[in-house]
Formats: C-alpha cells, structure tokens, sequence
C-alpha cells in the first residue's frame, strides 16, 4: 500500500509537469512573451521566463524520480518523503485559496502531498 500511494504520487508528480509545460507555454508564456510587454521587450527576460518555467517542470520529473526510489526503500528516505509532502500539501492548498479553486493545478498539487505523506508514514 505504501509503495503503491509513492508511485501513485511519483506518477501524479509526472503528469502535473507534462500538463504543467504543455499548457503554461500555450496559454501563458507563449502570449506573454509575445505581447512584449514591460519585462517581455528584454530578450533576456523572455529566455529566463521560459527556461523557469520548463525547468520547474524538470523538477517535478525529479520529484517524482525521487519518490519511486523512495518506495523501495522507504524508511531510508522519509523524512525527506514527508517533506516533500508537506511542501506539496501547504503549495496545493494555498494554490486552490488564493485562485478561490481556479487553477487547474491545486488538486494535482494537493493530492502528491497526500500521497506522499501518507506513504511515509505507514510505510517507514
């Protein structure tokens, strides 16, 4: 079970980049850097913009890299299971208050939090 709320998680963690790249660089960097607006006249803001974006993405790859590792060897890597749950948990739920439930991405958020945190503590 604990195993399986890890990989659940890791595969929450993919899924939220994939979506996350896709669609941010759709409707959000793609049209702001296009407006070439305030920062976006600099051609050095719009490449940092970009690469932030995607490299956040990268990140959660890792997360969820790290999080089925973890589950084959749980109690070597709790703690830092529980902290990336609580991270998730606290971002998730900040994210659904302050768009009032708008983003997409605070259930997705949330739920890595969920799983990763119970995963660690029944599994450690």
């Amino acid at each position: 079970m604990t195993s399986a709320l890890l990989y659940l998680a890791a595969g929450l963690c993919v899924a939220t980049a994939c979506i996350h790249s896709y669609f941010g660089e759709k409707r959000l960097i793609a049209p702001v850097i296009k407006s070439g607006r305030g920062v976006m006249a600099n051609d050095l803001a719009r490449q940092i913009l970009r690469f932030a974006w995607h490299w956040t993405s990268a990140l959660w790859i890792l997360v969820g890299a790290y999080l089925v590792l973890a589950a084959q060897d749980l109690p070597q890597h709790a703690l830092l299971v529980r902290v990336i749950g609580l991270v998730h948990l606290a971002a998730g739920l900040l994210d659904g208050y302050f768009t009032r439930g708008r983003h997409i991405g605070w259930p997705p958020i949330t739920l890595i939090g969920v799983f990763a945190l119970i995963g660690s503590f029944y599994g450690a």
